[in-house]
């Protein structure tokens, strides 16, 4: 069991890694270090844009299965339950 003043593992292990990026990054000049950020950034937003687009697609098909259903008057369980008395 850590005591209040020790760090856990992952705690260690984090500040371990932040130092060795910010060596590495002390021995790179400003606007490459800014450009890498940049650059990474678009790649996470491109990334978040094909995400966002799975998303359309699947509300596009809900919408469009509850367009089909309404129009045949099928209303979801409480149809089933009815066909089922038949």
């Amino acid at each position: 069991m850590l005591l209040k003043e020790e760090k856990s593992f992952r705690e260690r292990r984090s500040e371990f890694r932040h130092k060795i990026v910010d060596g590495i990054y002390d021995r790179i000049p400003v606007d490459v270090v800014e450009h890498l950020g940049n650059a990474n950034k678009e790649l996470i937003f491109a990334i978040e844009g094909v995400f966002n687009g799975f998303v359309k697609r699947i509300d596009d098909r809900i919408a469009k299965t509850k367009e089909r259903h309404s129009k045949k008057g099928i209303n979801g369980k409480h149809d089933e339950e009815n066909n089922d008395e038949e």
